[in-house]
């Protein structure tokens, strides 16, 4: 597989980059960028293995990814929430001292990839993840019905109806939060156990059950500070 050169971008005020794929960029486009090589075997304890879900170099927005301290938790959330499939990561499970761990999915009509990462070699000191995604959670607010401030930070997806969902989180005893966000379109927020990462489905559809105002009157904001 041909290495692709990316570009990082830090979004300023966030927790979130951007990488963009310069696959199509002529040399001039290039000179002078801080380029990262986007070869996996560049990083720790690479297995070798590339799944064959998707395109590296294809256009638009085709992965999302997050650090976790618990990938397998997160991983095993969207295949039985949201109906993902595993796939295969050139990385290592289960954690290996000194590696990094992957667990990925991928919603195989859409040809879309969420990675979920655990690179204890960011930890310090005075920096755990494990702790940093307890203090960010806002899965204890969800479970008492109120909305965490840090449910703001979302992935987005779109989906025919919301009533399958539903029927998934009630089977597992799942929180949730049911809203209407406009005169025709519902949303479900939903929290990933032990990872703090948030999922909101859209949808226009929704028969099983009516959604809450869009007053946000349950605002819970918690201790964000750590």
């Amino acid at each position: 597989q041909q290495d692709v050169p990316l570009l990082r971008v830090y979004i300023p005020g966030t927790l979130w980059t951007m990488e963009l794929s310069l696959s199509e960029a002529g040399p001039e486009a290039l000179r002078g960028l801080e380029m990262m090589d986007s070869n996996p075997s560049s990083f720790g304890c690479n297995t070798g293995a590339v799944s064959d879900q998707g395109d590296e170099t294809r256009r638009g927005w085709w992965k999302t990814t997050y650090m976790a301290s618990r990938p397998e938790i997160a991983a095993q959330f969207m295949v039985d929430i949201l109906g993902a499939k595993h796939i295969e990561s050139p990385y290592p499970w289960p954690p290996s001292e000194g590696c990094i761990a992957t667990r990925w999915v991928a919603f195989e009509e859409d040809n879309f990839h969420v990675h979920f990462v655990l690179a204890e070699e960011f930890e310090t000191a005075n920096f755990s993840i494990a702790e940093v995604d307890q203090a960010m959670s806002g899965f204890r607010a969800l479970e008492s019905g109120s909305f965490h401030a840090s449910m703001y930070n979302s992935l987005v997806l779109e989906v025919d109806s919301l009533d399958e969902y539903l029927f998934r989180l009630k089977a597992q005893s799942m929180p949730y939060m049911l809203m209407q966000t406009a005169s025709k379109q519902y949303a479900l927020f939903m929290i990933i156990p032990k990872n703090a990462i948030t999922v909101q489905l859209r949808s226009q559809h929704l028969s099983v059950e009516k959604p809450i105002s869009e007053s946000m009157c349950t605002e819970d904001f918690g201790q964000m500070a750590f």
